[in-house]
C-alpha cells in the first residue's frame, strides 16, 4: 500500500511534490478509507490539470524510480533505463539533484526509501552519480532508519530493536563491513538492491523491492508499449490461465462488450514456460468459433480495459497499487465510475489496493465518488515553468464544501489548473501582408 511519494527536480517540477495517500479530516465519505493501525489512507485518487501542466510528470517520476531501483542503479547502459531518459528540471540556475522518497506497507511492515541522484539536463548518460540514498523500517511505534548513504559513504544506524534484525545485532562484524563496503561503493548502483541485499539482510531489501516489483504497477507512454503487456508465461511463471479466461468471459460480460468472446491464447513455442499470451477475439459464424486477433476486432478502449482486468482483479485479492496516465481514454466514463467504486468499497477492497490516476474528464467530480482528499489538481506557472500539485481538501471546509457541486466550480475557475483558450490569433490576418 502506498502512504506517501514525494519528487524533486524531475520534468516541470523543480520543487518537492508530494503526492499523499493519507486521509484528511473529512467525516464524509468514510467508507472511501483504508484502515490500518487505527490509520487512515485513501484508496484511490484521480489528478485533473490542463495539457502541459505536469500531470503525466508525476507517473513517470514514479515509474523512473521503480525501474532505477529494479535494475539496481543508475548506470546508463540498464536497458530499461535507456528508454526512461532523466530529465531533470531544465530552468534551474545551478545543477541540482533529482530525489525520489516514497513510504509504503508491505507485508505488515511499513518502509520509507528514499534516493538523490546527479545527472545534467540534456547530458549523456554516462554523467550520471548516486548523491543519497536511506532505508527506514517501522519497529512497531515508528520509523528507524536502517542505513544512510551520504556520496560514496554508507552508515548503519545501530538503533534496536532494528538493529538486531541486521546480521544478528553483531556490531564488530558490521563495521567491519561498513569499511569494506565504503572502499567499493559504485557511485552508480543503488547499495538496497546490491550489497544490503546480499550481504546485510536479504528479507528487508527483498520486501522493499517485492513493493515496486509485485505491488507498484505504473502505466504510462514510458510503460506501455504494446498491449498486452503484462501476460506471459515468462514474467508470470505458473499462471493459471485457465482461471484468467473464466474472469475475463465474466468480465467481457458484465462490461456489455458484445457477443463474442475474448481471451488469451498462447503461440506454440519449444518451451512452453516462455510463450507469450495473446489477447484473441472468439465469434460464432455460421455455428462455427472463428478466432481472430482481438488487436484487429477490438476498439483500443476493450483491449485497454482487458488489458487491466486480471491485474485488477489480482490487485484485490492481494493489495497493492495501480497508478495509470490517462486512465480513462477510450473508456467510458460509466465503467470507470464502476472500476473507482471497487476501489472505494472496503467490503469488495478488503486487501487495500489502490488506484491512482490522471484525466481529463470533469465527471468524476462528483462529491459522491470522491472525497476532497481523493481530488487532486496539476497546475504550471508560465513564468517559472514550475508545476504544482495540490488537492481539493487544500482549500479548507469553508471554501470547499462536502455538498457543493465540484465540477461546476471547477469551471468557474474557483480551483485552478484549468487551460487558458485563445484561438483567435490563429485566425487573424498578420499585419503588413495582403490577401491574397
Amino acid at each position: 500500500m502506498l502512504i506517501e511519494y514525494a519528487f524533486q527536480n524531475f520534468r516541470s517540477f523543480a520543487d518537492r511534490t508530494t503526492l499523499s495517500m493519507k486521509a484528511g479530516a473529512q467525516t464524509t465519505l468514510n467508507n472511501n478509507l483504508i484502515r490500518r493501525d487505527h490509520k487512515r489512507y485513501l484508496p484511490s485518487a484521480v489528478i485533473y490539470g490542463p495539457n502541459a501542466s505536469g500531470k503525466s510528470n508525476i507517473i513517470m517520476s514514479l515509474s523512473l524510480m521503480r525501474e532505477i531501483i529494479l535494475q539496481g542503479g543508475i548506470d546508463g547502459n540498464a536497458p530499461e533505463l535507456t528508454e526512461l531518459e532523466i530529465c531533470p528540471f531544465a530552468y534551474n540556475a545551478a545543477s541540482k539533484p533529482m530525489g525520489f522518497d516514497i513510504a509504503f506497507e508491505n507485508g505488515g511492515r511499513c518502509f520509507q526509501y528514499a534516493l538523490m541522484i546527479e545527472v545534467e539536463p540534456f547530458s549523456s548518460r554516462e554523467k550520471r552519480r548516486i548523491v543519497s540514498e536511506m532505508l527506514a523500517m517501522s519497529n512497531g511505534k515508528r520509523l528507524v532508519s536502517l542505513f544512510m548513504r551520504d556520496e560514496r559513504k554508507v552508515s548503519f544506524q545501530r538503533t534496536k530493536p532494528v538493529f538486531d534484525d541486521m546480521l544478528g545485532g553483531n556490531e564488530k562484524l558490521l563495521n567491519e563491513l561498513e569499511e569494506r563496503i565504503n572502499k567499493n561503493l559504485d557511485p552508480t548502483r543503488l547499495f538496497l538492491t546490491n550489497a544490503f541485499k546480499s550481504i546485510i539482510n536479504s528479507e528487508i531489501a527483498d520486501a522493499v523491492i517485492g513493493f515496486f516489483r509485485d505491488q507498484l504497477f505504473v502505466v504510462s507512454d514510458f510503460t506501455l508499449k504494446s498491449t498486452n503487456l503484462m501476460f506471459s508465461m515468462e514474467k508470470l511463471p505458473g499462471a493459471d490461465f485457465v482461471a484468467w479466461n473464466r474472469m475475463l468471459d465474466v468480465f467481457v460480460k458484465s462490461a456489455d462488450f458484445g457477443p463474442q468472446k475474448i481471451m488469451f491464447r498462447s503461440k506454440k513455442t519449444d518451451d512452453a514456460h516462455t510463450a507469450p499470451m495473446h489477447l484473441v477475439s472468439l465469434y460464432d459464424v455460421g455455428g462455427k468459433q472463428v478466432m481472430l486477433p482481438a488487436d484487429i476486432m477490438e476498439s483500443r478502449g476493450t483491449i485497454k480495459l482487458v488489458d487491466f482486468a486480471i491485474p485488477f482483479v489480482e490487485r484485490f485479492a492481494k493489495g497493492g497499487v495501480f497508478v495509470i496516465d490517462e486512465f480513462d481514454s477510450a473508456i467510458h466514463p460509466e465503467l470507470v465510475k464502476g472500476i473507482i467504486a471497487l476501489f472505494n468499497d472496503p467490503n469488495v477492497n478488503k486487501e487495500g489496493a489502490q488506484l491512482v490516476f490522471t484525466t481529463h474528464n470533469p465527471i468524476y467530480l462528483n462529491n459522491k465518488i470522491f472525497r476532497r482528499d481523493q481530488i487532486l489538481f496539476v497546475e504550471k506557472d508560465h513564468e517559472s515553468y514550475r508545476s504544482v500539485l495540490y488537492s481539493l481538501a487544500d482549500f479548507g471546509s469553508a471554501d470547499v464544501r462536502n455538498d457543493q457541486n465540484y465540477l461546476i466550480n471547477y469551471f468557474k475557475g474557483n480551483y485552478g489548473a484549468l487551460p487558458y483558450i485563445d484561438f483567435a490569433g490563429l485566425l487573424k490576418q498578420p499585419s503588413g501582408e495582403e490577401k491574397p
